[in-house]
């Protein structure tokens, strides 16, 4: 057999790369299809025409939400130390802005931060940038299958750095708020968030974000992520100030749950009791949550038109 000619060989070569290429290169990430790589065709989803689930109005410090009413975990009896709390601010905002104590909320002013939307005694989950502080609140079940339609952001990059996909966190691990690009997007809880192509963030192959890189955690805005994760400051459930000394904190109605779950103590915060204190009267069960068209005004790519804007109809 002929052995092949030099000319042979040098046309194999390219030929040879051409083959690579299109089968890909397993190498790295290499871009995405659709504008992956470039942020600014990279948005979120939109909360306009969400229905989210309400709870009923109560006192700010127990519910979480500075306007006294939450549109996430809605369930206040079960989800006592983490609230969804749906607001408005006007343009970019950082979720680690520190909060400047004005009460707002989608059914109230606008918030001169997203942190105002949290009432006293919370603060946004994830703000210290540690993952265990979303895991001292709630679970990965809880934050994906009970926190309600749309999406509540916390004020944490589900990503250490931008490189793609950094090594699994440890309780030490600290997390940035990156404006935009790869591993900036918050972590999520709620029916609208989404796989990213990292998911150990906060919980192990099941951590969610706001998809889009175009808005990072510390350049949102409150029509694509309006929705944010306020936790509860203190170590056991929220009470009432008002309320007469000695008065037990919101009955627990749903009974106990297992280690880890929504109802039961959370990794990292094992000292949170499942229910009211032993021998304490219960207070009653919180009336069903309601459901309304909390649709974020369209004014909100406005700003100069987001004050006094139509509350939204509720059903």
């Amino acid at each position: 057999m002929t052995a092949p000619s030099s000319w042979t060989k040098l046309l194999a070569i390219p030929f040879g790369v051409a083959l690579l290429w299109q089968t890909g290169c397993v190498c790295g990430p290499g871009p995405n299809q659709g504008g992956y790589d470039d942020e600014s065709k990279d948005p979120p989803k939109s909360l306009q025409g969400v229905k989210f689930v309400e709870s009923e109005k109560g006192v700010p410090e127990v519910v979480g939400c500075a306007d006294g009413q939450r549109e996430g975990f809605a369930d206040i009896t079960k989800h006592k130390r983490i609230a969804g709390c749906l607001a408005r601010w006007e343009g970019v905002k950082s979720l680690r802005d520190k909060p400047t104590g004005k009460a707002c909320g989608d059914d109230g002013d606008v918030c001169p931060v997203p942190a105002d939307a949290c009432s006293p005694g919370w603060h946004i989950c994830g703000m210290d940038s540690k993952n265990t502080d979303l895991k001292g609140h709630t679970s990965w079940r809880a934050c994906e299958k009970e926190t309600g339609p749309g999406k509540f952001v916390a004020g944490m990059s589900h990503g250490q750095t931008d490189e793609l996909c950094p090594p699994p966190p440890t309780a030490a691990t600290e997390f940035p708020c990156m404006e935009s690009g790869i591993g900036s997007e918050p972590v999520c809880c709620g029916d609208d968030c989404q796989y990213g192509k990292c998911r150990d963030g906060v919980w192990r192959g099941k951590t969610k974000i706001s998809l889009g890189k175009a808005e990072g955690c510390g350049a949102v805005t409150s029509e694509r992520n309006g929705g944010v994760l306020c936790c509860f400051d203190g170590a056991g459930d929220p009470v009432d100030p008002n309320a007469p000394a000695g008065t037990p904190p919101v009955a627990d109605t749903g009974g106990p749950a297992p280690a880890g779950e929504s109802g039961g103590p959370v990794e990292g915060n094992p000292t949170v009791p499942s229910g009211p204190p032993a021998g304490a009267a219960p207070t009653g069960a919180v009336p069903d949550s309601t459901v309304v068209d909390s649709t974020v005004p369209s004014t909100l790519t406005a700003p100069d038109s987001t004050k006094g804007a139509a509350k939204p109809k509720k059903k």
